[in-house]
């Protein structure tokens, strides 16, 4: 049987970004390649979730295979 891990990110306003309301892709790309250097592989993306305690976001969830 295949065993899994998993790590999320949340994307909020201004995540990685140079004001309040963008993007920073360059960085998010970053970001991206040094999970995927990690063996994460993205899994899914929740859109626009309240988060308990957090500010609400995109939450990107990532899986990698535990050997």
């Amino acid at each position: 049987m295949t065993t899994w891990e998993y790590t999320t990110i949340v994307i909020t306003h201004g995540f990685m970004g140079r004001q309040s309301d963008e993007l920073d892709r360059g960085k998010f790309q970053e970001e991206l390649s040094r999970l995927g250097a990690e063996g994460w592989e993205l899994a899914t993306v929740f859109l626009g979730v309240n988060l308990h305690r957090e500010k609400d976001g995109h939450v990107v969830v990532f899986k990698r295979r535990l050997d």
